[in-house]
């Protein structure tokens, strides 16, 4: 990468995380996991198909998340951001663990889960071929387009009402887990002399390799599935695209701001509502 001067220093103390905000590992337990339905967001395959490409990402993509900072944490000195470190590669575990079990479940619709496994375990690679501070950055700035996403979860209340109980549980108490950490590995890559123009073209990087795969294996989904998808279907998909897409694209681009950090994104309330409810 070109020579650039890190931002801040590495010396800097990171930022805390809000009051009342802590990154804590929990396990998962699903209580019925069958009762989840074959399109159970809002009833709707192309939208329901997108998450759960999404879902077959993530228990690869977490471990890639989990290496990539792990090859930075010998250089943390400072012991707060160590422990989040640490709280941050086991919620990643539990994650990869719960997705798993959510994952195997779509087998019962058709969906050849271990095709898109092995086809998603070989995307995840491309990002290891990357330099690691490069990996660190597309990590970076994935943790950034999950924190949306989960943030969006917490604020639209449609999206909420729209997606089975059981599968509402599971997916807010990962979305919960991603607002926690979601500075994480962001404070490891500037600790480390990770600065603007490594940040923005490890990102572009992550899009480039990730967004060709996501789509492919989206329309293997859609075309193995044994039912039509109707016109009705793409007009529902599309109006809750156009409600979504304009504030979480804004929420991305202020990612490629230079003096971006994802606290600017002030999510303390929505965690702690969670906290008062989660059960």
């Amino acid at each position: 990468m070109p020579n650039e001067t890190p931002s801040p220093s590495p010396k800097r103390t990171p930022p805390r995380l809000p009051e009342g905000v802590a990154v804590t590992p929990r396990r998962f337990e699903f209580r019925d996991l069958e009762s989840v339905p074959q399109y159970w967001f809002g009833g709707n395959p192309i939208i329901t198909h997108a998450e759960n490409t999404f879902s077959l990402l993530i228990p690869p993509g977490e471990l890639f998340f989990i290496r990539s900072v792990r090859n930075y944490a010998d250089r943390v000195r400072d012991p707060e951001l160590a422990a989040q470190v640490r709280a941050f590669v086991q919620q990643e575990g539990f994650h990869t663990r719960a997705h798993n079990e959510f994952n195997a479940s779509l087998e019962r619709f058709g969906i050849d889960v271990g095709r898109e496994m092995r086809r998603a375990e070989k995307t995840i690679a491309l990002l290891e071929r990357l330099p690691k501070k490069v990996q660190l950055g597309a990590t970076v700035f994935l943790e950034h387009l999950t924190a949306t996403g989960a943030h969006m979860l917490f604020k639209e209340p449609a999206v909420a009402e729209a997606i089975h109980p059981e599968a509402l549980r599971f997916w807010r108490w990962h979305a919960a887990e991603e607002l926690e950490h979601k500075a994480v590995a962001f404070d490891v890559f500037q600790l480390v002399g990770g600065g603007y123009v490594t940040r923005v073209l490890s990102a572009l990087a992550a899009l480039v390799l990730l967004s060709l795969p996501f789509d492919r294996s989206m329309r293997r989904m859609m075309k193995d599935d044994r039912n039509p998808i109707t016109a009705e279907h793409r007009a529902q998909a599309r109006a809750i695209n156009r409600k979504l897409m304009g504030p979480q694209l804004r929420m991305i681009a202020r990612y490629f701001k230079p003096g971006f950090h994802p606290w600017q994104q002030d999510d303390a309330t929505l965690l702690k509502d969670w906290y008062a409810t989660a059960v």
